[in-house]
C-alpha cells in the first residue's frame, strides 16, 4: 500500500506542477501580447515626454498609419490569394506570377514607406529637446514594433518546412 500511496501522491504533484506551468505560460503570453499591443505607444509617449497636445496629434498620426498599413496588408493578402491560385493549374502563367510578385513587393514597399513617414511626422511633432530623445530611442522604438521573429530577443523564426 505504501508504493501505491507514494505513486498516487507523485502523480498528483506532477499533474499540479504541469497545470501550474501551463497557467503560468498562458498568463505570460497574454501579458506579452498586451505589452506588445499597447507598449510601443506608451513607450513612445513616455520616452519622448509628449505633452497632451502632442499626444493627441500622435494618436491621430497613429490612426492614419494603422489605416494605411491595414489597407496595404489587405491588398497584400488579396495578391497572395491570386498568386497562389495560379498554382491550381497544370501550367501556371509565369509572366502573370512575376507580375503579381512585383505587385506584392510594391505593397511591402508601401508599408515600409508609410512607417518611415509616420516616424518622420512623429519627429516633426517633437520640440528640440524631444528630437534628441527621439534620435536616442528610435532604434528601440523600431525594435519594439518589429514582429517577434525579427527581434533578437523574440522567438526564432520557424524552421523551413519540407513538403
Amino acid at each position: 500500500m505504501n508504493k501505491v500511496l507514494f505513486l498516487t501522491v507523485g502523480i498528483v504533484l506532477l499533474f499540479l506542477l504541469n497545470a501550474g506551468m501551463l497557467i503560468y505560460l498562458f498568463k505570460l503570453r497574454s501579458y506579452q501580447q498586451e505589452l506588445r499591443g499597447q507598449g510601443a505607444d506608451v513607450f513612445i509617449i513616455d520616452q519622448l515626454k509628449l505633452d497632451q497636445q502632442q499626444q493627441q496629434a500622435f494618436a491621430t498620426l497613429r490612426r492614419q498609419h494603422h489605416e494605411t498599413i491595414r489597407q496595404a496588408q489587405d491588398e497584400d493578402r488579396h495578391l497572395h490569394d491570386v498568386y497562389f491560385t495560379l498554382l491550381k493549374t497544370d501550367h501556371p502563367d509565369k509572366a502573370k506570377a512575376d507580375s503579381i510578385a512585383s505587385l506584392i513587393a510594391s505593397q511591402r514597399a508601401v508599408i515600409e514607406r508609410a512607417t518611415f513617414d509616420h516616424f518622420q511626422q512623429l519627429r516633426n511633432l517633437c520640440r528640440g529637446d524631444q528630437k534628441k530623445l527621439f534620435d536616442g530611442t528610435i532604434d528601440e522604438i523600431a525594435h519594439r514594433m518589429a514582429p517577434p521573429h525579427a527581434r533578437p530577443d523574440g522567438p526564432p523564426p520557424p524552421p523551413p518546412r519540407n513538403f
